[in-house]
């Protein structure tokens, strides 16, 4: 594939990452809270190919794997529990700031060298080595330039993550942020012969009857605000309890909020033991990033979440007080 033009400073960090890599042995790698698709699938990619080149791997997430992404290869190794010793380097993926991964301050002192890998603009470049492409469709666009500078052959098996979360990131190539680079990248997974056609079923095809229950009671609670413009979904924590569901069945439920007609923007609360979790989804040039930044979140101008402390009814009246007259 054609080598992709980046910026002199991305070059550099893409260089000393190649180094840290070639240079370092033990390797600790972990994604954000409520990890997905992109999440999960980069962090199995660069594993796989770590240990290929003889490195000893830790993989940690504190939310476990969802259900919907456990057939991917090796998604048992990774683990909820923080591991003890030293590491020559720590990589997050996905994470605009260390407090996105969960409780890592105590083994990212233990890390020689700590790596940022993420596509998020709000990205903090609190990294000794920061790889944030605002640009790039997904995380795992972003590890396969890095394999491709690396000359690395990917397999199957890697194509499998990696495929995952580069559909997953783009809601099937649907959202603007998939680039000729994006399906370029997608074409020479595809190459490697994996089943995409199954890795498809199983995460568009498939779903949890606890997954559609709650999208059931999503869609009963859907309002209409700001003349038709804005769409509020709310999932209560009673909701879950009544239906055994988890918050990793509500994923993708936010989506089904832009399809009313007229629609600008989507919100959905989802109410959690002492905080509420609130994700963003819009259409055009509306930043749902500059909104979620405001309450201490990130992501992306279409897409893009916050977690909010306190009672639901508050955090309602306080998103909604700042997103409702940007539709006005």
């Amino acid at each position: 594939m054609t080598n992709p033009m980046r910026t002199l400073d991305l070059e550099t960090e893409f260089k000393r990452l190649e180094d840290l890599i070639v240079n370092s042995r033990t390797f600790f790698l972990a994604g954000h809270l409520n990890p997905d698709g992109d999440t999960i699938g980069s962090m199995l990619a660069i594993a796989s190919v770590l240990k290929r080149l003889g490195k000893k791997v830790r993989l940690f997430s504190q939310d476990p794997v969802p259900e919907n992404l456990r057939f991917l290869p090796q998604a048992r190794s990774i683990h909820s529990r923080v591991p003890a010793g030293k590491f020559d380097a720590a990589i997050l993926l996905e994470c605009s700031n260390p407090a996105r991964g969960g409780n890592l301050e105590a083994v990212l002192k233990r890390a020689v060298k700590v790596v940022n890998i993420d596509h998020h603009k709000t990205s903090e470049l609190y990294g000794d080595i920061n790889i944030v492409e605002p640009h790039s469709s997904s995380t795992a666009e972003i590890v396969y330039r890095l394999f491709y500078n690396m000359n690395v052959n990917v397999t199957r098996r890697e194509a499998s993550c990696l495929y995952t979360g580069i559909v997953t990131d783009t809601g099937r190539f649907h959202f603007p942020a998939t680039s000729p680079r994006t399906l370029e990248i997608a074409s020479r997974l595809l190459e490697t012969g994996f089943k995409f056609s199954r890795v498809n079923d199983l995460l568009y095809a498939t779903k949890a009857c606890e997954g559609l229950k709650i999208l059931g009671r999503a869609l009963e609670s859907l309002e209409l605000k700001a003349g038709g413009r804005l769409t509020v979904l709310t999932l209560k924590d009673s909701d879950f309890k009544e239906l055994g569901a988890r918050s990793e069945h509500s994923e993708n439920v936010i989506n089904y909020g832009l399809m009313p007609p007229g629609v600008k923007a989507a919100v959905m609360f989802r109410e959690e033991e002492g905080r509420v979790s609130v994700t963003f989804r819009s259409r055009g040039h509306l930043d749902m990033s500059a909104v979620a930044k405001t309450f201490g979140g990130g992501g992306h101008r279409n897409a893009a979440g916050c977690r909010i402390k306190g009672t639901l009814h508050a955090a309602r009246e306080k998103v909604l007080g700042v997103l409702t007259p940007l539709l006005q």
